[in-house]
């Protein structure tokens, strides 16, 4: 077993990293706009097969591997060390608005987009060993849990009751997610489709917001979807001819998820002395 200790730790990760950005204000309305590209060598995954988890460095080979870093075997895909490069590449720009159209009320925009994918050229550590053949799914493919597409908006409008020093609070916000997949190997059966998530609270403040009381709600429409899917412990199956698809690796190996937190309600008491 001590011989196998080498196998469950990471070489260091390094970014290198590049963004430019902008600002514009007038009167209510602000905006500010980045854009930005990173470098990732040596990126470090860890991917659970059913069995073990696998530690993984990902690096690129600026050469052509014709299809090793893709296949079911653990010897092909190798890269001469001089031609290892960095192995993802995140790119992407990133909008946000705010605007205060009447006082009390606040509206927030923002948006992202973003590509983060790995080499189409990909093997295993800064040497350039032969990747993981149980990741043989990642070479040009978006990495997991990184959808290209988020959109979040809020709106907050804390109106003043007459004289009485009271205030109300009425808050909606949203997060649009773009589809992505879930599992650090990026087979296709742990994809998650778009969704938008919904969050609300009203309240009742007090004087100098010296008290506050907070209903409120996470994910007020109760939308279903996975946090992680994963392959199920020992439950790999055959992947062997006639059940090997190109589309589905895997086999008939049996997946797992966990949920994301339904709909939640409840209610918050504020106070200061």
């Amino acid at each position: 077993a001590q011989a196998l200790v080498g196998n469950l730790q990471f070489d260091p990760e390094t970014v290198t990293s590049y963004e430019f950005g902008a600002k514009y204000g007038t009167g209510p309305f602000t905006l500010s706009a980045a854009a930005f590209r990173q470098e990732f060598s040596n990126f470090q995954l860890n991917t659970f097969n059913g069995t073990v988890f696998l530690v993984q460095n990902v690096n690129g080979c600026t050469t052509s591997l014709n299809g090793g870093d893709r296949d079911l075997s653990a010897t092909t895909g190798r890269c001469a060390s001089g031609d290892t490069s960095y192995g993802v590449l995140s790119q992407g720009v990133e909008l946000e608005a705010s605007l205060v159209p009447m006082r009390d009320l606040r509206v927030n925009l923002g948006g992202t987009y973003q590509s983060t994918q790995y080499r189409e050229n990909v093997v295993g550590n800064s040497s350039g060993a032969p990747l993981d053949p149980a990741l043989r799914v990642l070479p040009g493919k978006q990495l997991s849990n990184a959808p290209k597409i988020v959109v979040t908006s809020s709106v907050a409008w804390t109106p003043r009751l007459g004289d009485s020093g009271l205030s109300a609070l009425f808050y909606i916000d949203s997060r649009l997610s773009d589809n992505y997949n879930t599992g650090s190997d990026l087979f296709p059966q742990k994809g998650q489709d778009s969704f938008a998530l919904f969050n609300a609270r009203v309240g009742l403040r007090g004087r100098e917001e010296r008290w506050a009381i907070e209903f409120w709600g996470q994910n007020i429409f109760n939308k279903n979807y996975a946090q992680v899917a994963f392959n199920s412990p020992f439950q790999a199956g055959t992947t062997s001819a006639p059940y090997v698809d190109p589309r589905y690796p895997g086999g008939r190996q049996l997946f797992s998820q966990f949920l994301a937190e339904p709909r939640t309600y409840g209610v918050t008491l504020r106070g200061k002395f």
